[in-house]
């Protein structure tokens, strides 16, 4: 009786384990939500490390332009010079050290690299990053925050001894992280990796990344509390011909996009042919800010405050155009200088304010028709879609940051026409660059050039032709794969018993000893370690599983040398051409 109960409860085990997904198939699900929890703790920390810095240099701690505000204007001039102459001897007394190698940027170590990003250089150059933004210089704080959130996934990966398409995803899923994170946006941060970085939306690699994105969210929601990023007043939903003139700030945003984008690049060049060392070009470019900050203490930090006062507040034509122009030369002279920060939120701030001016250019032509809070935020959108070439994700940041849903059919025109208009005037978005980034050191192979060797793990999954029924069903309950590998005394492979056929058996047969030589299915297509991937995705094609057998030819022995996943196979192709470690 006992041993028919036991019998039972293994039966019925082993039918939740087929009717259940592969484990192999959704495991990368379980990681990415780690790398998102790891990775929204990360952000935390980098914030806090800023909020240090700005409160030792400034002994303010109500944000970088309260701060400003709060200062006499010689320590408004000298704060950004003195974080940036820090940050700049961060990245010297780094390169020094013995074996120092720079980190790869996450989109390089996603799109062309190995999945490896070193912590070292990534923590010192957080550190540079966190002593540029907290002494106020004018670049965005969530590029470092993105870029430990990616060190974080890439050391999941290698803690878990994971391939290069495995690694890489990881990182990609850090990244969505720590985007989550950042602007409170864990779709847009999702679609952001997918559009840019993998250039692809497919479920394969979508899926994690998405589920990274959400924890991060949960996590930061837990850890700092909700609110969204910026907020929005209340306006009437915008339809019908009132669209149209959003549709006119969308093109004039295309326009603008790649002249900001040119002036960033015009900036490097200038203090590239200054030849100074880091240090005092990052205090030059942090004296620049402090200069600007004299006459216009709101061009300090990232300009999160000046946009929510932009949204919410009358602001003057005047002012406006004053803060642009001021932004534009501070954001210049930090990025210019090679400060290590971002300028995904320098490029709202522009086109937040690029709105709220077309707003009172409209309302001089049209009195009563423009809502500059409205256009204000469209314009965000669309300075975001024309810089970074991705317009849906642009809709869903601006979505998921204002949690205004009265503006969606404006921005998504005026996204689509920035976009449009960008690309005549400038095919490269701004992270173009990151993209190619040292591709002659990290060199491509064709795809036809890869083996399934290169994507083949050690295969422990495997049972001797003479194992019992019940060992084998239990086996299955442990593993949660489909199938078991049969292998002899000397490794050569058998063939292969199904969960299916062993959960199909009665309870009752469990007790007794059939083996799995009575099971054996040899129908199974099976890899060798020189085929090609080509090859390997027919032989996926003719399974329905997600897992195939890489077995050596006959004439080598025939042994089982390893296994091969669909998805393994189909990261390769989507990362287009470099092999797993």
């Amino acid at each position: 009786m006992r041993a028919r109960l036991r019998a039972g409860r293994l039966a019925f085990g082993l039918l939740l384990a087929e009717r259940l997904p592969a484990w192999g198939a959704n495991s990368m699900l379980l990681w990415a939500a780690l790398a998102g929890v790891a990775g929204a703790f990360a952000t935390v920390a980098f914030r806090e490390t800023v909020h240090g810095v700005e409160w030792l240099l400034t002994r303010q701690t109500g944000g970088l332009v309260q701060a400003a505000m709060a200062l006499p204007w010689w320590q408004r001039l000298l704060t950004p010079a003195v974080g940036g102459l820090l940050a700049g001897l961060a990245l010297i007394v780094f390169d020094r050290l013995p074996k120092a190698k720079l980190a790869p940027d996450y989109m390089e170590a996603v799109a062309i690299g190995d999945g490896r990003i070193s912590a070292v250089p990534t923590l010192v150059r957080s550190l540079s990053s966190g002593l540029s933004v907290g002494s106020g210089g004018a670049l965005g704080r969530e590029g470092s925050m993105v870029q430990l959130a990616a060190m974080v996934g890439s050391a999941i990966g290698r803690i878990a001894s994971f391939n290069e398409a495995r690694r890489r995803l990881l990182v990609a899923c850090g990244a969505a992280a720590g985007i989550a994170s950042a602007y409170n946006a864990p779709v847009a941060g999702a679609l952001f990796v997918s559009e840019i970085v993998l250039g692809s939306i497919a479920m394969t690699g979508f899926g994690p990344l998405l589920v990274a994105a959400v924890m991060a969210n949960l996590v930061i929601h837990h850890v700092l509390g909700y609110a969204p990023t910026y907020r929005m007043p209340q306006f009437a939903p915008i339809g019908g011909a009132d669209v149209l003139p959003y549709i006119g700030l969308g093109v004039l945003a295309g326009v603008a996009g790649p002249q900001f984008l040119r002036l960033l690049d015009a900036a490097r060049a200038g203090f590239r042919r200054l030849r100074l060392a880091a240090p005092w070009r990052l205090a030059l470019g942090g004296l620049g800010v402090g200069l600007l900050s004299v006459a216009e203490p709101q061009v300090w930090g990232n300009g999160y405050s000046v946009v929510d006062s932009v949204l919410n507040s009358p602001w003057t034509w005047q002012a406006l155009f004053l803060v642009l122009a001021t932004k534009l030369l501070a954001t210049s002279a930090s990025v210019g200088s090679g400060a290590v920060g971002g300028v995904f939120t320098p490029t709202l701030f522009v086109g937040a304010v690029l709105g709220a001016l077309f707003a009172h250019l409209l309302g001089a032509v049209l009195p009563g028709m423009a809502a500059p809070g409205a256009y204000a935020v469209v314009g965000m959108g669309a300075m975001l879609a024309a810089t970074t070439h991705a317009p849906l994700m642009a809709i869903m940041m601006i979505s998921e940051m204002t949690l205004s849903f009265e503006v969606v059919l404006p921005v998504v025109l005026a996204s689509v026409a920035a976009y449009s208009v960008a690309r005549i005037f400038r095919t490269e978005s701004v992270y173009a660059a990151s993209l190619r980034r040292d591709e002659a050191a990290h060199p491509g192979r064709p795809l036809a050039d890869f083996r399934i060797a290169d994507l083949m793990k050690p295969e422990s999954r495997r049972i001797a032709p003479d194992t019992p029924l019940p060992a084998i069903a239990g086996a299955f309950s442990r593993e949660r794969v489909q199938y078991l590998y049969v292998t002899d005394a000397g490794g050569r492979y058998l063939g292969a018993v199904s969960l299916h056929d062993v959960a199909q058996r009665h309870p009752a047969e469990h007790a007794r000893m059939s083996i799995a030589a009575d099971l054996l299915i040899e129908r199974l297509p099976t890899l060798t370690p020189d085929m090609n991937v080509s090859e390997a995705l027919m032989a996926f094609a003719r399974h329905h599983g997600e897992r195939l057998p890489v077995v050596e030819p006959a004439a080598a022995g025939g042994r089982l040398v390893g296994s091969v996943t669909k998805t393994d196979v189909l990261l390769l192709i989507q990362g287009a051409g470099k092999a797993p470690a």
